[in-house]
């Protein structure tokens, strides 16, 4: 079996020139990389118990308690190259289950069959977004040659196929530059490799055979990242795959997250981790985290990094695959990021024009604050007149599903001349390939005005109106509010006929209840709906919906930009 020895130097013709490579060194590579950090070992049940007993023994001193932690490390001979403890594979096996759940999660159910999806589950025509597409079982572990890493590597990727696959197992290398500090004590220094190939046959040590990498008794942390940074540049590119584990140690991988964030620092790397102070924050034990890194011409452009949990939500999984960071193109450090056109959609969000609930709340509320002079009750009053009273079906209520006034419809009418007017490449600017918009009948008014009739000509062609898509995602803050309730499908398909209502849930509105629609649920929404739309095959999609929703969906951007410009993305 070959070793994973650092790369040919390249050939004329572009090609690393070596084997295992899978990376040209022109261009983009991107590998998905499942990062671990060992399971509870023997040294660590043997520290905690002799720090135990000198508190035991009256001792206080943090001094005194870390010199009786070191003794037991250098005094016990037993605890060379210290295998994982009960707790410690009991900690593995948890953590493959849960790393099982992201291997066989979310498969497309078999045509006609199947769980139905929640209510607020993205869909569209060619099926739910796979995160087992991005998130596959590594095809080669990378695994440090210490007993307790080939231990939790093994029975995390060997061992835990819960889904009992027909999958071939990946292949497992022993890498010497993964290997944790050798701090001097014996839990850290290595068994030979013919006693470690009888316990892991199925682990290729060559790598450790062949003495690419020596690591020297009592080196320090900075020597520690110098030898992960030089993996990470040199070999770690070119290693077979697209997907990869390393199985590492605390000490390694804090060292290998203050490399990356020393490049962040300087402009040479982007870096998207889920996680505040990431390059202070240790791993856990048998913690496993994902990771995208991505490379151009063979240099370290991009990490994103997720745990399994919220790798699990379909958002992030999607956004593993195109983290932000995907079609960017040029060096980190310019600042700019430049996108492909025919890898991208551009989407015009637009909000409703001003509706019959709206008058009449500011009426009643101006009417109220100047008879009393509270205002604060003036609010609640007003509020009050769009809530059902008791007895009366919604439907009855005289704004519900509120209309636009004749202000709203002048506004949209504005608004389809402006676009008009601005053409782009030739066409009208009207001329959308796809139109969604929300269920509510002033949504459906407002894109009727501006995208219902022709756009215009275009080489001497009447262009057609835009397909226009209902989509129940997209809909205004539900529940409590009568305005903010639709009517059926039926009755808005036959004041709209030239509207595709087809993918509606339901004819009727199971969604709005007497209760408000909470944050984080308009939240998901909205992200669930940018998911569906990043789905489609369209390239230019104008969306009608409404004030809350925009406000909830582009609140949850725009963390890392400048003042002046989270103010007019997060603006309500």
């Amino acid at each position: 079996m070959s070793s994973l020895a650092p790369p040919s130097p390249p050939m004329s013709t572009g090609s690393t020139g070596n084997s295992l490579g899978g990376m040209e060194s022109l261009g983009t590579s991107k590998k998905v990389i499942y990062f671990v950090r060992h399971a509870e070992a023997e040294h660590n049940v043997k520290e905690r118990e002799a720090v135990a007993a000198a508190k035991s023994a009256g001792e206080t001193r943090k001094e005194e308690l870390e010199k009786a932690r070191k003794a037991v490390l250098a005094e016990d001979a037993s605890l060379k190259d210290a295998p994982l403890s009960q707790d410690g594979i009991d900690q593995v096996r948890n953590s493959g289950r849960r790393l099982n759940k992201l291997f066989t999660s979310m498969k497309p159910a078999p045509c006609g069959g199947g769980s139905t999806p929640s209510r607020h589950r993205s869909r569209s025509r060619s099926g739910s977004v796979d995160p087992g597409s991005v998130f596959k079982k590594p095809d080669v572990v990378l695994v440090s040659p210490l007993r307790r890493a080939l231990m939790t590597a093994t029975e995390l990727f060997l061992h835990a196929d819960e889904d009992r696959s027909n999958a071939p197992p990946p292949r497992f290398v022993a890498i010497e530059a993964l290997r944790e500090k050798r701090t001097g004590y014996l839990a850290d220094e290595r068994s030979t490799v013919e006693e470690l190939r009888k316990e892991f046959p199925h682990v290729d040590f060559s790598d450790v055979e062949a003495q690419s990498v020596v690591v020297p008794s009592g080196e320090d942390n900075p020597e520690v990242r110098a030898r992960g940074a030089k993996y990470l540049d040199e070999r770690l590119p070119y290693v077979e795959g697209t997907h990869l584990a390393i199985v590492s140690h605390k000490g390694w991988l804090r060292e290998l997250r203050h490399t990356l964030k020393s490049r962040v620092d300087t402009g040479h790397l982007r870096a998207d981790f889920d996680l505040e102070d990431w390059e202070k924050t240790l791993y856990g034990n048998a913690e496993v985290r994902v990771a995208s890194f991505r490379w151009q011409d063979g240099e370290l452009t991009s990490v994103v990094s997720r745990s399994v949990d919220n790798a699990l939500v379909l958002a992030n999984a999607a956004g593993m695959l195109g983290d932000g960071f995907e079609f960017a193109l040029g060096p980190p450090q310019s600042g700019f990021s430049i996108f492909l056109a025919e890898r991208t959609t551009k989407v015009h969000f637009i909000s409703v024009s001003e509706g019959e609930h709206n008058v009449t709340v500011r009426r009643i509320a101006k009417d109220h604050a100047e008879f009393s002079g509270d205002h604060k009750a003036a609010a609640l009053e007003a509020e009050a007149t769009l809530l059902r009273q008791d007895g009366m079906a919604t439907r009855h209520h005289e704004l519900h599903d509120a209309r636009l006034t004749a202000k709203g419809r002048k506004e949209a009418k504005a608004l389809k001349e402006i676009l008009f007017k601005r053409p782009s490449g030739g066409r009208p600017f009207t001329a959308f390939n796809l139109v969604v918009v929300s269920p509510l009948t002033r949504a459906c008014e407002t894109a009727n005005i501006v995208f219902g009739e022709t756009p215009g000509t275009y080489g001497g062609e009447v262009l057609p109106p835009p397909r226009i898509l209902v989509r129940e995602e997209s809909r205004e803050r539900y529940g409590k509010y009568v305005c903010d309730s639709r009517r059926s499908g039926a009755e808005l398909e036959t004041e709209f006929p030239g509207f595709d209502f087809s993918e509606l849930e339901s004819n009727e509105d199971i969604w709005h209840t007497d209760e408000r629609e909470s944050p984080l649920a308009i939240q998901d929404r909205a992200i669930e709906f940018l998911q569906w739309l990043s789905s489609r095959p369209e390239r230019c999609v104008a969306v009608v919906t409404h004030h809350e929703f925009l406000r909830h969906l582009f609140g949850q951007f725009g963390d890392t930009l400048h003042e002046e410009d989270r103010s007019l993305l997060q603006r309500t």
